[in-house]
């Protein structure tokens, strides 16, 4: 277990810039972060708020080749038009 001695610890108030209060509350009272207690107020350590975000990160996608095709050349490749259509 990791000491809680050194760690930062966060109020819903400072969680509040990843997410609203009532959020964190809800996360809170479903038991997918730890928290401290202590005398009515509720206390995440440091450890615990970066292992929970971590398990929620989702990295960027690699930007790809870029096409160069207009937007009709994209869709006659998808859907090719009837000759003499309008």
């Amino acid at each position: 277990m990791t000491s809680l001695s050194n760690q930062r610890v966060y109020t819903i108030a400072e969680l509040a810039q990843y997410g609203s209060p009532r959020t964190w509350r809800r996360i809170i009272a479903s038991g997918q972060i730890g928290v401290i207690r202590i005398l009515g107020t509720v206390k995440v350590p440091e450890a615990e708020l970066e292992r929970f975000l971590a398990a929620r990160f989702v990295p960027a996608r690699a930007a790809g080749p870029v096409d160069k095709r207009s937007v009709v050349e994209v869709l006659d490749s998808i859907v090719p038009r009837r000759r003499g259509a309008r």
